[in-house]
This record gives C-alpha cells, sequence and structure tokens, in this order.
C-alpha cells in the first residue's frame, strides 16, 4: 500500500512534536516555552514573579561572610541569605587593643586596692586581727577580679572601655567559670615564664600574629577576643 501524503492544509505536513517550537501556523502548545529559574545575571524567564528566590541562584554572600565559621551572638544570617554556614565573620581583637585594656585594668585593680586599704585602716582601732582578715579578703578579690568578669559579664571593666568581650573560640556563647579560671590560670603561667625565661611575653605577643588573635591563654582555654560594635 503506498504511502500516504501528508495532509496539504497544514504548513510542513505534519502537527508540531512534543518538545519543539511551534511550527508556522500552529498555536503554542500547554507550558511552552518552558519555564526556569532565572539565572544570575540574566532576567526572570516568563512565569517567574520578579525577585524571587530559587535553590541553586542566591547571589554570592557580601564580603564579610565566610562559609562553615558557626554563628555568634549578635552575628546572624543575613536577610536573604537562606543556605546555613554564611554567618557575618567578628572583628577579633588585636593585641594593642587588649594592651590597653589591660593596662586600664590594672589601673582600676590599683585605686581600689589603695581606696581598699585606707577605708580597712579603721579596722586598726578595732581589731588588728579584722584589719589582716580586711587585707586578705582585698587581695582575694583583686585576684578574682578577671575571672569573675569574663564569667559574669564577658569582659574587664578595662576590656568594656575599649569595646571588646571574651567568648567561645567554637561558638562565640559566653564563657563558664571554668574556662574564666583556666584562662586567668594561662595568664599567670605567661607572666611566670616572662620573668624567669622571657619567653611568656612570646606568649602574650603572639596574639598580633595568630589568625584569630588568639593568645597563649586563649588558645589554652579555647577562647578569643572580639570587638562589640
Amino acid at each position: 500500500m503506498a504511502d500516504q501524503p501528508p495532509p496539504q492544509d497544514t504548513p510542513g505536513g505534519y502537527p508540531p512534536q512534543p518538545g519543539y517550537p511551534p511550527q508556522p501556523g500552529y498555536p503554542p502548545e500547554p507550558g511552552y516555552p518552558p519555564a526556569y529559574p532565572p539565572q544570575p545575571g540574566y532576567p526572570p524567564q516568563p512565569g517567574y514573579p520578579p525577585g524571587a528566590a530559587y535553590p541553586g541562584s542566591y547571589p554570592p554572600p557580601p564580603p564579610g561572610y565566610v562559609p562553615g565559621y558557626p554563628p555568634y551572638p549578635g552575628y546572624g544570617q543575613p536577610m536573604g541569605y537562606p543556605p546555613a554556614g554564611y554567618v557575618a565573620m567578628p572583628r577579633f581583637a588585636g593585641f594593642w587593643i587588649r594592651l590597653g585594656a589591660y593596662l586600664l585594668d590594672v589601673v582600676i585593680v590599683v585605686i581600689a586596692s589603695f581606696v581598699a586599704f585606707f577605708a580597712g585602716a579603721t579596722l586598726t582601732l578595732v581589731s588588728p586581727a579584722l584589719f589582716l582578715v580586711w587585707i586578705v579578703v582585698c587581695y582575694v578579690a583583686g585576684i578574682c577580679y578577671q575571672p569573675f568578669m569574663w564569667w559574669k559579664y564577658g569582659a574587664t571593666l578595662g576590656q568594656r572601655a575599649v569595646g571588646v568581650r571574651v567568648v567561645r573560640d567554637q561558638d562565640g556563647g559566653p564563657i563558664s567559670g571554668g574556662t574564666a579560671v583556666i584562662r586567668f590560670i594561662g595568664m599567670i603561667l605567661e607572666g611566670v615564664l616572662m620573668f624567669i625565661v622571657f619567653i611568656g611575653l612570646l606568649g602574650y605577643v603572639w596574639a598580633a600574629f595568630e589568625p584569630r588573635k588568639r593568645a597563649w591563654h586563649d588558645l589554652m582555654a579555647g577562647t578569643v577576643v572580639i570587638h562589640t560594635d
């Protein structure tokens, strides 16, 4: 049987095939052309509202956002960046601002010690033993000043004055009392080594070169000092 000739009342003789552009003279098929999510740098395709977000089409993260760094309190995910892992990188406090905070704390402790000493001197009129107890209490308070302030407030008075605070290096959360004590013991050890073999000075200066500005006592306690602004 001879092949039937193609219909002569249609352009080209055959109707359009699925998935192909419509031939001249044929109305477009439903759903053609296919709509795809807009690609970066291209206008949205028909069928998608302008500005809509689609998987795989997020804009590149702005400067200051790094992948894989855990979020810090106060450094939440930015608007319009739903993918997890992009968070604001805090500014780590360097050596000089930390030294300034430490010197302010020294001045505060010295002034408080003199005030406490002269305020307690009147206790000698009551009992010399009571005055000695007062001196011991003031001495213990001076020792506990730094770890207590790190634990309860995240910063000493000197650190708060320059706008820095101590947080956990792992996730930026507040440190515990045990971590504060370990950090303080690390500072004491660095001070002892500095006076014996001068190597302890390197522990403090280490914050000037370490990527996250951590001194040896920070590495020992798992802490980092960041700017609060």
